[in-house]
């Protein structure tokens, strides 16, 4: 009798041990979740600048107009500094195709470009190599004497004729590359700022040289060879996101429409193992502003990705992913990178794999 009674205590004594340890790891699965989901919802809000942001804080920050030189001298917002042409030209090496093309009228000019590629001037060779980013030592050089620092904020602004392909964004990705850990974008651009009715200026504003030292941080760039590993599933635990148009996406289109290089790439198709097609446009609130859509929106977006892994971004010629690549560190993304070859290198090597059609 004794022994059936101790037989049954043991088996109610085990039970509620193995219940002890199982609500135990209930609940440290909550938690852990709750702490991931809130670690999801983090944003980085403060990369966005507004006008009365600006205003607030002039003299204080930095302001980088990345609008061509004839354009700054139109009318600029007061303080802000430019770089003597428009930003994302400057930090592309475009003058390895001068000497084929010729000088061109403004930086907006592409027909020579174009008509060169047309007329077999200008190779794929030299055009892809006008597209990669300047050495460090000359984006050194060229932030030095613009007078940036690491220790000041920096909010970079342009107009919709940079906004709209993504181009404004090229200085930010670029700066923060080179290590420097406050660069914001002022929502809306220069349009906005006049839109609310703030004044402007003509005056050349110059900051006094620095002595500007790159801290490269080199995760931020995918090269090829490690673009076509994440294709052929040799890396894992990397996302990889095509910012292009669904028809560049799908393979139906080798470019966006009407493109000056439209005719510069072999193939048309995506990268295999891209996880998502976000093309960067649907992330303004309307055509009219230019302005982001709300965080909330811009977060669902990007839902079914992890923002704790590696989230490597890749559109035609790397404007367009500079701007998704702002997005992401906006959402709070803990390493965003981008394949600054993207497709027109890509797209041009017949070795690499491709796919088409939808996912």
């Amino acid at each position: 009798m004794k022994a059936n009674i101790f037989s049954a205590f043991k088996k109610i004594w085990n039970m509620k041990i193995l219940l002890f340890f199982m609500t135990a790891v209930i609940l440290i699965a909550g938690i852990s979740g709750c702490k991931g989901k809130s670690e999801q919802a983090q944003s980085n809000s403060h990369l966005l600048v507004t006008s009365a942001d600006i205003e607030k804080n002039m003299g204080k920050w930095v302001v980088l107009d990345c609008r061509d030189k004839e354009s700054y001298n139109d009318g600029h917002i007061p303080g802000a500094i430019s770089l003597g042409a428009r930003c994302h030209v400057l930090i592309r090496d475009t003058e390895k195709i001068i000497p084929i093309v010729g000088k061109m009228k403004s930086d907006y000019d592409f027909e020579p470009i174009r008509q060169a590629i047309e007329d077999g001037k200008l190779d794929k060779k030299t055009l892809i190599a006008s597209l990669a980013m300047r050495p460090v030592e000359y984006l050194e050089k060229l932030f030095a004497h613009a007078g940036i620092t690491h220790d000041k904020t920096v909010v970079v602004y342009s107009d919709r004729k940079d906004i709209l392909p993504g181009y404004h964004a090229v200085p930010f990705f670029t700066l923060e590359y080179l290590g420097h850990k406050d660069v914001r974008i002022l929502d809306g651009g220069f349009d906005a700022w006049v839109a609310e009715g703030k004044s402007v200026e003509q005056k050349e504003s110059k900051l006094p040289p620095s002595d500007f030292k790159a801290k490269v941080i080199g995760s931020k760039l995918v090269t090829t060879d490690e673009a076509a590993k994440i294709a052929k599933g040799e890396v894992k635990d990397v996302q990889l996101v095509d910012a292009r148009l669904i028809d560049e996406y799908l393979g139906k289109a080798v470019s966006p429409p009407g493109h000056f290089l439209a005719k510069a790439v072999t193939h048309s198709g995506r990268i295999p193992n891209t996880v998502l097609n976000v093309p960067h446009f649907l992330q303004f609130a309307d055509m009219k502003t230019l302005k982001l859509k709300p965080i909330e929106k811009l977060d669902k977006m990007y839902l079914p990705l992890d923002k704790n892994k590696k989230t490597v971004l890749y559109c035609y010629i790397a404007n367009r992913i500079s701007f998704s690549y702002f997005v992401l560190r906006l959402l709070g993304f803990k390493e965003p990178a981008i394949y600054h070859d993207s497709w027109i290198v890509y797209g041009n090597d017949d070795s690499l794999p491709r796919v088409s059609g939808p996912r």
